[in-house]
């Protein structure tokens, strides 16, 4: 399954200094914007994180779920990028920025909690590093992990960044990369995307 977390950064900062009603009102709606977008793109939205989304997009052919879960990527941060923040701005409020990470794997869903209050928590390594990579983005940016970008080699869009993350166990030391995802020549593919999968999950879609 193809893990994506997608949120608005510094949003603890505008928090901090903007009323209360307002944050919650902006929160709110753009969180609404990805779960539709998630959706749009034949995913699932598995759990809002304070001002970010995590999301599946899977199972299946897995280049299927990668490739939507970059196109939901994508859509989300031009649609917040040319579209919100220009009717912020019109407003008075100040502009948003947002930022993604991706990586593919094993997932595992497991309800944690006690019989009468629980919750679904998604466990594994693609899970993990997809928030890592959410967190090494930048504003406007797209990180996914090597999982992923593996799906497809030589693709342009994907650039290894380095220096890799590095796991040690047993004086054995594995490597494993952030790569930036250059998301705005993608653009393009989105509609038709969310043509070919005309209200479906991505497991339905397959490559031929």
């Amino acid at each position: 399954m193809t893990a994506m977390f997608i949120d608005l950064r510094d949003f603890t900062g505008r928090s901090f200094w903007d009323p209360q009603d307002q944050v919650a009102d902006l929160a709110h709606a753009i969180l609404a914007g990805f779960i539709e977008t998630v959706l749009r793109h034949g995913g699932y939205p598995l759990g809002l994180r304070g001002d970010g989304l995590f999301a599946g997009f899977g199972p299946g052919d897995p280049r299927v779920g990668a490739s939507f879960g970059l196109a939901a990527g994508a859509f989300a941060l031009n649609a917040i990028d040319k579209n919100v923040n220009p009717r912020l701005e019109q407003r008075g409020i100040r502009p948003v920025q947002a930022r993604a990470g991706l990586d593919f794997g094993d997932i595992t869903f497991v309800r944690t909690g006690s019989p009468g209050h629980s919750e679904i928590n998604p466990v594994g390594f693609a899970a993990n590093f997809a928030a890592k990579c959410e967190k090494q983005a930048k504003s406007w940016e797209i990180v996914t992990g090597e999982n992923l970008a593996n799906l497809f080699p030589g693709a342009s869009p994907f650039t290894k960044v380095y220096p890799p993350k590095t796991y040690t166990r047993d004086h054995h030391t594995e490597r494993y990369h952030f790569h930036d995802y250059r998301w705005r020549g993608t653009l393009t593919h989105s509609e038709s995307l969310i043509e070919e999968l005309a209200g479906r999950p991505v497991s339905a879609v397959s490559i031929g």
